[in-house]
């Protein structure tokens, strides 16, 4: 599934939050390994699907407020 298709599917599902996994830990790909997560967030440019994006390791506390923290930059 691409990034753009995820989020729609996201959208689709009235899902209360999306979690991108399986992009940051290893660059497996011919494309960026950052790729799929810019594409996502560009998709969600408006910010109507909530997106977490935590760190290798890191504890999530899911909340209602945003957690797309561009750490990867």
């Amino acid at each position: 599934m691409l990034p753009e298709e995820t989020l729609q599917a996201s959208k689709d599902l009235k899902a209360k939050a999306l979690l991108p996994v399986h992009w940051g830990k290893f660059s497996l790909s011919s494309h960026p390994w950052t790729e799929p997560v810019e594409r996502l967030l560009i998709a969600n440019a408006d910010e109507a699907q909530l997106v977490f994006t935590p760190q290798i390791g890191e504890v999530l506390e899911l909340s209602s407020e945003n957690k797309t923290v561009k750490w990867w930059r």
